[in-house]
């Protein structure tokens, strides 16, 4: 994971959330942990702990994360959301695991689609950015449902469709994500977005393997292109 710093949309400051870490709305998953929205009232070392592990290609990411968490942070409207929701130990114990999704505004501005475009699909394409568990919490499917809260958070909001990326030195993470329904491409293989006007191709260096789960009926994967997208719009 970690593409997000290649394709980062401008900021803005929104304000910080009232709500204090144990008490802020989520779902309650295996029993035993809260899946929640990450306010700027966490703890930013230990989210920083948890981003360690990941594999960003900007090494300056995490701490970007962190920044965005501790101020509030969000994204324009009109370029989509982005998300970073957290697991601690329900009800109100330690932080063991994160997962963070933002759309590709900023590529998809340097693909050179016109603005109207880039925002219709910034609110169409989500990527997963960062999924991590803590060593004390592996093995118990937490980092799947982190995912899958993404995916129902996402869909609600009406996205078609959310990209990934994993690096060809952990291959133990193709059946990772194959067990969340993501299609894995081979590795250096372009992901083509069929849009209304052509196609669109998203490279991949030749470590990296896209990911894609289409998450609306009228969205498919087949054969390196992601089909149907803004045709229900």
């Amino acid at each position: 994971m970690g593409r997000a710093s290649r394709r980062r949309a401008q900021r803005r400051t929104a304000p910080p959330a009232a709500t204090e870490p144990g008490s802020a709305p989520g779902v309650v998953v295996l029993e035993r942990y809260l899946i929640r929205p990450a306010t700027p009232n966490d703890d930013p070392g230990v989210v920083r702990a948890l981003l360690e592990p990941v594999d960003f290609m900007d090494a300056a990411m995490p701490g970007e994360i962190v920044d965005r968490m501790r101020t509030g942070w969000r994204l324009p409207a009109q370029f989509g959301t982005a998300a970073l929701l957290l697991a601690q130990e329900h009800p109100a114990g330690e932080v063991v695991g994160l997962a963070h999704a933002v759309p590709p505004a900023q590529w998809l501005a340097e693909a050179g689609l016109d603005r109207q475009l880039c925002q219709r699909l910034s609110r169409s394409l989500v990527e997963l950015e960062a999924v991590s568990v803590a060593d004390s919490a592996r093995g118990q499917g937490l980092g799947h449902q982190l995912v899958d809260e993404l995916v129902r958070s996402y869909t609600r909001q009406g996205y078609e469709a959310m990209l990934g990326g994993i690096h060809t030195h952990k291959p133990h993470l193709k059946p990772y994500y194959e067990a969340d329904h993501f299609h894995v491409l081979a590795p250096g293989a372009p992901l083509d977005l069929q849009l209304p006007i052509g196609r669109l191709q998203y490279p991949a260096g030749p470590s990296m393997r896209h990911l894609v789960r289409p998450l609306a009926g009228h969205v498919s994967y087949g054969h390196g292109v992601l089909g149907g997208l803004l045709t229900g719009r």
